[in-house]
């Protein structure tokens, strides 16, 4: 029998920053049109068309979600405009996780633009965890869409390290403790807080002491 105290946990993250516009380029984008082209994903908030969604091209011209549609066009006069469309972007998400089987039986969602998989045991199949990585990765590649992945002891290190930290991670518990707070993925006005108390990486909420932080901010 295998000693539960043994085992070593590690999960891959996988994180789609630009899910949103490859999901539509894929899918319900014209033919003929220049891949790489300029394209924002739009919704109305509060009465104004504002940005939901770019593409990295949109986004290497300055063009980020929250501007106004005529900010974005001011910018980029012959910006490719589509509709936000969540409910497919869901479903876009969910169409990949279950693509994830192929690499591990324990494939999570983690909504709106991020997959975690248990790899612990099945690594090996794929050559070590450099190995499935790059796996994972050319097969993202061909479906077309950007992907950031790493791998860590924690599903939450894992995707937090994903969306914040530098890339490659050479010491995790190093990389952990120099992200932004914003990695815990918290109500605005809890991270707010932390960060007006003097709190910007996870290494200073750490030295803080869990009783002492959930005393302050719950």
């Amino acid at each position: 029998m295998t000693d539960a105290c043994s085992v070593k946990w590690r999960y891959l993250a996988l994180w789609f920053p630009f899910l949103s516009a490859d999901r539509w380029r894929m899918q319900e984008g014209a033919t003929g049109e220049q891949p790489d082209a300029p394209l924002a994903l739009v919704a109305k908030v509060r009465g104004a068309i504002r940005l939901a969604a770019v593409n990295a091209r949109a986004q290497a011209l300055g063009i980020a979600p929250g501007l106004t549609l005529a900010d974005a066009r001011a910018l980029h006069p012959d910006l490719l405009v589509a509709d936000m469309d969540e409910a497919a972007d869901r479903h876009w998400l969910k169409r990949l996780a279950e693509h994830c089987i192929d690499w591990s039986p324990r494939v999570a969602t983690e909504p709106p633009d991020g997959i975690t998989l248990d790899i612990a045991g099945s690594e090996h199949l794929f050559g070590g965890e450099a190995g499935l990585v790059a796996q994972v990765e050319e097969a993202f590649a061909t479906l077309g869409m950007n992907v950031r992945m790493t791998v860590a002891s924690t599903a939450q290190g894992a995707q937090a390290l994903a969306r914040h930290a530098p890339l490659p991670i050479s010491d995790e518990r190093a990389a952990l403790r120099a992200l932004p707070v914003t990695a815990l993925r918290l109500e605005a006005e809890a991270t707010l807080g932390l960060q007006r108390a003097g709190l910007k990486r996870l290494g200073d909420v750490a030295a803080r002491g869990a009783a002492s932080i959930a005393s302050r901010f719950g």
